[in-house]
């Protein structure tokens, strides 16, 4: 069950994510089954404005790269010889490969080589690798510890005089702040990418409809925090939303059901059977498979011409449209490019073995003036049969711009 669970919170960021202590809703929501959610007693704060973001529609803004971590620096990263950057995970999953991939990816860019090793969930395995690694020249690294047993990996990481950053781990004290510098794709954010994509495009599939007629399915995994702050967001601003409809915004857990379409089927179809008075919904959720299964549940009961649904990711989205297969309810998905989410992390890591940046120096654009460390919010898009086909090729061009020192384009619109 915890490989399980580090899976999941690795899809979040797929689902990925993670956040620091302003990005935790305070009051959680009720319980589906009895009564519908309260709102949360906080809105965090967003990073700096300064530019728009990528793709979505939301308001969440990006300040523009700064001086240090990543591609743009001013540096040469061939004016040295190559560093040997490795890649250490707890415990292997698609979202490892995916980043072992992107890792590979980067280092003809900007001049290394690496390695991977796999420490099959046992933390001394993780911990004396990092020394016999650091031996053989492997002195910047990529860690995907379990956070279990993060104080021994920042501990060894010391001793061998290893520069590092994490992949997909929410590493926080128990207060909340981030313990090392970061990259996240940000609780808030995804809640926001998802509930103002619904916002803007509700009335082309549903109509002008009543909205006091209209509901929130928000699909929860409740012993997962920050798959619950999602959960908990995206209810918080429906019901600010549409404050005629504020009693109407249900947080659907599918622990006791399961983690995947199964379990999203047999917990969604008896809560809309039970609640005849909605007549449209939103679904919402940061696990793909079980944003799945709730539209199964919805179309199944007849439904569909009067929900939308969208999920954290849209690998299976995607898999259906290559197909030609429909999706009913099930529109859209936030996607995002693994190699451009590699970007600040390898630049960063050699940020500081150059000696040019600490982890508390890196990306200074991003760091909260409370908090110890930054944390990179990664920006994200919203993918549709509009424009899924065309991501791609976007992602080429994107790494085709930032090589040549230009203006990053705009990923492809969702509609």
């Amino acid at each position: 069950m915890k490989k399980a669970l580090a899976i999941l919170i690795a899809l979040l960021l797929t689902v990925s994510l993670f956040a620091c202590k302003d990005n935790a809703p305070e009051t959680p929501a009720a319980p589906a089954s009895e009564t519908p959610a309260a709102p949360a007693s906080e809105t965090p704060a967003a990073p700096p404005p300064s530019a728009p973001a990528s793709g979505g529609g939301t308001s969440f803004v990006f300040p523009p790269h700064g001086p240090v971590g990543w591609y743009s620096d001013d540096v040469d990263w061939f004016a040295r010889p190559a560093y040997k950057i490795a890649f250490i995970y707890d415990g292997a999953s698609a979202t490892t490969d995916l980043l072992d991939q992107a890792l590979q990816s980067w280092s003809s860019r900007v001049n290394f080589e690496c390695t991977s090793f796999n420490a099959n969930s046992n933390a001394d395995t993780f911990i004396n690798t990092m020394g016999v690694l650091a031996q053989q020249g492997y002195t910047g690294m990529v860690l995907n510890p379990d956070a279990t047993y993060i104080d021994r990996v920042i501990v060894a990481a010391e001793e061998n005089n290893i520069k590092w950053l994490p992949g997909f781990v929410p590493l926080l004290d128990a207060n909340g702040n981030p313990m090392c510098a970061q990259e996240s794709l940000g609780v808030k954010y995804q809640a926001d990418l998802m509930m103002d994509w619904l916002h803007d495009v509700y009335p082309s599939y549903l109509g002008n409809i009543d909205t006091s007629k209209l509901g929130l399915i928000s699909t929860s995994q409740s012993v997962v925090p920050v798959l619950k702050a999602v959960s908990d967001f995206c209810i918080q601003i429906f019901q600010e939303r549409y404050p005629e409809a504020a009693g109407n915004a249900y947080e659907v857990d599918t622990v006791a059901f399961g983690f995947d379409a199964n379990g999203g089927y047999d917990a969604t179809a008896p809560f809309i059977a039970a609640h005849p008075e909605v007549e449209y919904w939103f679904v919402v959720g940061s696990i793909e498979d079980v944003v799945q299964g709730a539209c199964r549940a919805i179309d199944a009961a007849g439904l569909t011409d009067k929900t939308v649904a969208i999920s954290c990711a849209a690998n299976l989205l995607m898999a259906s449209w290559k197909t030609g297969t429909d999706t009913g309810c099930y529109k859209a998905g936030v996607y995002y490019s693994m190699e451009i989410y590699m970007e600040p992390i390898v630049c960063g890591i050699i940020a500081q073995l150059d000696g040019r940046a600490t982890q508390e120096t890196l990306w200074p654009e991003w760091k909260d003036p409370g908090q110890p460390f930054p944390v990179v919010t990664n920006a994200s898009t919203i993918l549709t049969v509009a424009n899924y086909s065309s991501y791609d090729a976007y992602v080429e061009q994107y790494l085709d711009a930032i090589a040549n020192g230009q203006t990053p384009p705009t990923p492809p619109a969702d509609r």
